[in-house]
């Protein structure tokens, strides 16, 4: 197994403290305090926060520093209506093209995350986890490698939105009901309704997330 290289693993701990909302929108993320947490000098770091920021997570403002991004609500939901068009496009298409093996794959993964105890206090970890292994397989039912490689970068900064606003567990309730309309239209082979039923649910998704901080700017 290939060793991650000085920027790979300082991007890595970088996202999960902002996936952790250990940093938080806004708040100004020091070099130096990385370099002391990691032992890493500032050129790995700074190249990491680079990679960051093209992602949409980090702002870097010369001679100012470095602070977690904090998109107004109407950039976020702008955002969303994108990811939400190509979450359409890649459910149509795994329903033109997906294996019947492909589809109960996506029934036993959507199983566990129904079993996934809100209470529970790895309940956001279990569940970001597998909502992962969810849209990696429904991506790859849809064997468009160009298109999947660009939706599944947005499901990360989709993620940090969710955490730094509403939380995974406010969608926990209801998130395997939506999946499971996603799988049936992918079964019965309708990609019309495939296409509709995943726009709906990420539809979902992005009110919560912007109603949260539309809340939170008033």
């Amino acid at each position: 197994m290939n060793k991650p290289t000085k920027k790979a693993a300082i991007y890595d701990h970088i996202l999960e403290k902002l996936m952790t909302r250990q940093y938080r929108f806004g708040e100004k993320i020091v070099v130096k305090e990385l370099s002391e947490e990691t032992g890493m000098s500032r050129q790995p770091i700074m190249s990491a926060l680079s990679n960051l920021q093209e992602r949409g997570f980090v702002e870097i403002t010369a001679q100012v520093g470095c602070t977690v991004y904090r998109p107004s609500s109407n950039e976020v939901d702008d955002f969303y209506r994108l990811f939400s068009a190509n979450e359409g496009l890649v459910a149509a298409l795994a329903a033109e093209r997906g294996q019947a093996q492909e589809v109960r794959r996506l029934a036993e993964i959507n199983e566990k995350i129904h079993q996934i105890n809100p209470a529970h206090t790895d309940a956001d970890a279990d569940y970001r986890r597998l909502n992962e292994d969810f849209h990696h397989c429904l991506h790859a039912m849809a064997r468009s490698p160009l298109v999947s490689r660009q939706q599944m970068a947005s499901f990360e900064l989709s993620d940090f939105f969710i955490v730094q606003s509403c939380g995974f567990e406010a969608h926990l309730g209801q998130v395997t009901d939506e999946h499971e309309e996603i799988i049936a239209a992918i079964r019965a082979g309708d990609a019309a309704a495939a296409q509709t039923r995943a726009m709906e649910h990420i539809d979902s998704i992005a009110r919560q997330v912007v109603t949260a901080l539309r809340e939170a700017e008033a």
